[in-house]
């Protein structure tokens, strides 16, 4: 992708800051490292994984830990310098960052930040009554650590989930394999080993199975999923294109993905409703009013007048998408970043040298938008789909990474070009740069990346198991 008559090789250093070390910061630190600029990626983490650590459910533990091995190749190099725990806009200052010098500075910290359920007044049973989606899946994928400090969920029968796409089914299984973990612990003792991996792919009646029990024996009401249009709606699968024939083809089959799932994990459905205020008891949430809504013929939805309904609950999760977190210093447009000029180089509004790429420019959560992207790619029938839907999703979300490489790449192309034959800055200036970096990693007890990953990387629920079976046998 690079530009085979440029050769920088033989100049001074430029120096770049990226803010977000995931797929698209490391590969962005790939690209620019490799044509012998110097690299200094931050991320609000101890580790540089993003929502492949924290956000893709754990069960894609084969993905997760091929994508980590790739970003560890490509941040692991000389000229790339990793500062962990350390978040622009709270630990230090956007406006600082782009002070100190560097030749440009890249935002690729994705989109971390729920969007805000759309009920007047209740964010106040946030973390108790009320869960994000983005909360939820940082406890499940880490709960089981033996030194996890985060926020601590237990997920009630009856929960309802507001929601659509495949983001949301996987927080309805998440949801129904917690509750069925439990139950068969109450039933069976708490030394019972529940393997959540074999449950996911096997799904709730399989499973039991080997127990001996139904669904029906665990005394299980079930969570709900509420979404605003008809299930045939749901972006499950996207059209191949405009025409009548091929939209109608791909409702077939997001309606016939809702049912297996729905079969397969023993959730409750309700279509064409939004929630507008919530039934409180005792400073307690305890239910939403829910509006019914009507998708017209040309997909606009409209409110059914005077037509509420009331379902009663003790918990609500909202999975209703990712937007960037906001930063103070640099301007949006919505949700997004605002940029000017060339789209293909994302150039940040008002700045000569800042960028955007990934996420945190298009405005959507990096999981979520994958998994669209995987629906869209998906051709296999339902069945088969289903019964192999952790492999599908793998080679799915591993094709939407490649794509989210390949634009990477075209965006730094052009960045390199347009920015990178003008004078590099002072040798004062590239010292401070430096020193400031290497400040902030012997803050947090950093020498170098490989011994800081291996220190990091967290106790796997996959191993928990293992070692549970194995001392079983």
């Amino acid at each position: 992708m690079w530009k085979k008559g440029l050769d920088h090789s033989q100049k001074k250093s430029h120096y770049v800051a990226i803010v977000g070390g995931s797929v698209s910061g490391s590969e962005a630190a790939a690209l620019l490292s490799d044509q012998g600029v110097r690299v200094v990626v931050i991320d609000q983490n101890a580790l540089p994984y993003g929502k492949l650590e924290d956000g893709l459910p754990k069960w894609h533990h084969n993905l997760r830990d091929k994508q980590e091995a790739e970003i560890d190749k490509k941040l692991d190099h000389d000229r790339v310098r990793f500062i962990p725990n350390l978040k622009i806009g709270r630990d230090y200052a956007f406006k600082d960052l782009v002070d100190l010098g560097f030749t440009a500075v890249i935002l690729a910290n994705g989109a971390w930040q729920d969007r805000p359920l759309p009920v007047p007044g209740i964010e106040k049973f946030r973390d108790k009554e009320l869960i994000y989606q983005n909360d939820l899946l940082k406890w499940y994928n880490h709960y089981h650590e033996p030194d996890y400090d985060g926020k601590q969920y237990e997920i009630k029968d009856g929960i309802v989930v507001i929601g659509g796409g495949l983001a949301s089914l996987d927080v309805m299984k998440i949801v129904m394999m917690e509750l069925v973990e439990r139950k068969l612990k109450e039933k069976l003792g708490d030394d019972i080993i529940v393997d959540q991996f074999e449950l996911e792919k096997k799904g709730i009646d399989k499973y039991l199975d080997q127990f001996g029990l139904k669904f029906e024996d665990l005394g299980i009401k079930g969570g709900t999923l509420v979404y605003r249009r008809q299930a045939k709606h749901m972006p499950l699968k996207h059209p191949q294109g405009k025409d009548p024939e091929s939209v109608e083809k791909a409702q077939i089959v997001s309606q016939r993905i809702l049912d297996n799932y729905k079969k397969k994990f023993h959730f409750h459905f309700i279509p064409e409703a939004t929630p507008v205020d919530f039934i409180e008891e005792d400073g307690k949430l305890k239910g939403l009013v829910l509006q019914k809504l009507r998708t017209l013929d040309n997909g606009k939805l409209e409110k059914i007048e005077g037509e509420t309904f009331n379902i009663y609950t003790d918990q609500v999760i909202s999975s209703i998408g990712s937007i960037p977190e906001k930063i103070d210093g640099i301007p949006y447009d919505g949700d997004r970043i605002k940029t000017e000029g060339d789209e293909n180089i994302s150039k940040v509004y008002g700045y000569d040298n800042v960028f955007a790429i990934g996420n945190a420019v298009t405005g959507k959560g990096n999981i979520k938008t994958a998994k669209e992207h995987g629906s869209m790619v998906t051709q296999r029938l339902l069945d088969e789909y289903l019964q192999k839907n952790t492999q599908a999703f793998d080679m799915e979300l591993e094709a939407y990474n490649e794509e989210v490489r390949k634009k990477t790449d075209e965006k730094i192309a052009r960045i390199f070009t347009q920015l990178f034959d003008k004078d590099v800055p002072d040798d004062v200036t590239v010292d401070h740069i430096w020193e400031v970096s290497k400040a902030y990693q012997d803050r947090v007890g950093y020498k170098d990346y490989k011994s800081w990953i291996e220190s990091h990387k967290p106790v796997r629920y996959e191993d928990i198991i293992a070692k549970k079976k194995a001392e079983r046998s």
